[in-house]
């Protein structure tokens, strides 16, 4: 059986938090364009998001501490950071936004709710991803 390195366990959490990111943003657009906060079952950003961290942990618990220690390096902290960061202000940004498109009428409450919602996740894990691939925070 090949053993599992460091590298392997940053291309899986790479993949698995993009996808994850992902399938929130399609959601939130999915929800804004058909105008109604369930285009597809509710509960399939949370049930990619518990797939995408059970493989992340399983893969870091089948490579070993050092190896997991060695993925969770300097790097890996900056750019998580970062994203946090962005995140953070992404979400922030969404208020005024979305404030204006409920004050006008052009989206629901509910459809807001739910755009906003994953909109949140999305902000955070597709930033992840895009400085993961950069190689740079």
């Amino acid at each position: 059986m090949p053993r599992i390195t460091s590298d392997t366990i940053a291309t899986i959490r790479l993949i698995a938090l993009a996808a994850t990111g992902a399938i929130c943003l399609a959601y939130a657009v999915l929800a804004l364009a058909l105008g109604r906060p369930d285009p597809v079952s509710p509960w399939i950003p949370l049930a990619i998001g518990i797939v995408a961290a059970a493989a992340i942990a399983l893969t870091a618990f089948a490579a070993g501490e050092d190896a997991s220690e060695i993925a969770s390096d300097e790097l890996y902290f900056a750019e998580s950071h970062r994203a946090q960061r962005i995140g953070f202000w992404f979400a922030v940004a969404l208020y005024p936004a979305f404030g204006v498109a409920l004050g006008y009428g052009w989206v629901s409450f509910p459809v807001a709710f739910a755009a906003m919602g994953t909109l949140t996740g999305a902000g955070f894990l597709l930033s992840f991803a895009i400085l993961n691939l950069r190689g740079s925070a």
